[in-house]
C-alpha cells in the first residue's frame, strides 16, 4: 500500500487494488517509473497472498475501493464483489478481453469497464504482418542456417513481395484494423469478411467486404482475425480449407478454435500454400503433430500479444483511462456489456 502522507491527505486519494500477484508477468506490466507516477495521486493496495486471489477474497480486501485493476489470473468478479464494495465504480482490465472474467451483472451494476485490448492489438497486427512477410519471403527454410548453395545463382522461387497483392481479413476487430492499417504502404486491394461491419463503414476503412468463401478464393494473404463466438468456432472447416489458393499465405494469429487443424495439416502436407500460426487448438499442439514437421508452416508459441513495451503500455493505458474516469471523463478503452457477444 502506498503511504505517501507527505503528497496529500491520505484519505482524499482513490483507492485501488491489483489483482495479479507479485512475479515476472507483474513485473512486466506494473513497472516503476508508472507506478511510482500512479502512487502520487492513489493509494494502491497489492496482492501479498503469493497467488492469485479468489473472488471471495478479492471481495473482502476490495471491500473499500474506488477502482480493481485485473489482468492475467484474475477471479471471477460478480455481484459478490460490487455488492461488498459501495465505492467501486471502475473495473481496468490491464490485458485484452474481459469475457468469463466479469459476469455481466456487473455491467447492469453501473460499473464502468475498460481494458488493454488496444494496446495489444497494435502488436497483435503488427505481429500478423510480420508473418505475413516472413512467409512470402520463405524465410523459415533459413531458420538453421542458410545451406551452402543458397548462394549459387540466387534463385527467386518462393520469394514473394507484399507489394499489390490482394489480403482478405477474416474478422475487422481491433487486431484485424491494426493489419488493415499496417497494409497501407504496400498498395494491397484488401478484401474483408465482417458480418458485424456496414458497407459504410467498410468504404470508410477502404475495403470491400465479401462472403467468407470469396474472400478465401481471392486472396493471396488470408489473415484470421476473427474472435470467439458460437457462430465462428470451427468457421474454417475442411471445405473453406480447401479452397485456399496454391501459392497462398495462411496467418492465424486470432484464435486455434477457429479452424479445423488436422483437415489444415492434409491441405498443407500437398505443399499447395505455406501456413504462420501463433495460435492452435490444442495449445500446443503435439509433439507428433504432422503440423509440427512441415517446412512450408511456421507454428510461434502464441507470442502475437506479449512485448516487453507492449506490456508496458498496458498498465499506462490503465492509468490514463481511470483518471479520464476520476476527472469526469469518459475513458478511452469502455468494454459495454453488448461487446462481450462479439468480444475475442
Amino acid at each position: 500500500m502506498s503511504l505517501k502522507l507527505f503528497e496529500g491527505d491520505f484519505m482524499d486519494k482513490k483507492r485501488v487494488i491489483i489483482t495479479m500477484q507479485k512475479g515476472p508477468l507483474y513485473d512486466n506490466i506494473f513497472q516503476p517509473d508508472i507506478m511510482e507516477d500512479f502512487e502520487s495521486d492513489t493509494n494502491v493496495i497489492l496482492n501479498d497472498l503469493g497467488r492469485g486471489f479468489t473472488t471471495e477474497e478479492l471481495a473482502q480486501r476490495a471491500s473499500d475501493c474506488d477502482a480493481i485493476i485485473t489482468s492475467w489470473g484474475a477471479p471471477h468478479i460478480d455481484l459478490s464483489v460490487v455488492q461488498s464494495a459501495p465505492k467501486l465504480k471502475m473495473i481496468a482490465h490491464a490485458a485484452g478481453t474481459v469475457k468469463g472474467l466479469i459476469a455481466e451483472e456487473v455491467f447492469d451494476a453501473g460499473i464502468t469497464v475498460t481494458n488493454s485490448a488496444s494496446v495489444m492489438a497494435t502488436y497483435v497486427g503488427e505481429f500478423a504482418l510480420t508473418l505475413t512477410l516472413t512467409m512470402l519471403r520463405t524465410l523459415p527454410r533459413y531458420s538453421l542456417g542458410a545451406p551452402a548453395d543458397a548462394w549459387k545463382d540466387i534463385a527467386c522461387a518462393g520469394n514473394e513481395t507484399l507489394f499489390g497483392k490482394t489480403v482478405g481479413i477474416i474478422g475487422l476487430s481491433r487486431t484485424g484494423r491494426s493489419f488493415l492499417r499496417l497494409l497501407a504502404p504496400f498498395n494491397c486491394k484488401v478484401l474483408a469478411y465482417d458480418p458485424y461491419t456496414s458497407e459504410e463503414e467498410a468504404v470508410k476503412l477502404g475495403v470491400k467486404l465479401v462472403s467468407l468463401e470469396e474472400l478465401i478464393t481471392s486472396s493471396k494473404i488470408i489473415s484470421l482475425h476473427a474472435p470467439i463466438t458460437e457462430e465462428t468456432i470451427g468457421m474454417l472447416d475442411a471445405g473453406k480449407i480447401k479452397l485456399i489458393p496454391d501459392g497462398a499465405v495462411f496467418i492465424n494469429t486470432a484464435r486455434g478454435i477457429l479452424l479445423d487443424h488436422d483437415a489444415l495439416a492434409c491441405e498443407l502436407q500437398t505443399g499447395r500454400f505455406k501456413a504462420a500460426l501463433d495460435v492452435t487448438y490444442p495449445e500446443p499442439l503435439p509433439d507428433d503433430h504432422p503440423l509440427r514437421k512441415l517446412p512450408n508452416v511456421l507454428i510461434p508459441p502464441h507470442i502475437a500479444g506479449p512485448t516487453v513495451d507492449g506490456r508496458r503500455d498496458m498498465f499506462r493505458c490503465v492509468v490514463d483511462d481511470l483518471r479520464l474516469f476520476w476527472a469526469g471523463k469518459k475513458p478511452g478503452n469502455v468494454v459495454t456489456r453488448q461487446m462481450l457477444a462479439t468480444m475475442a
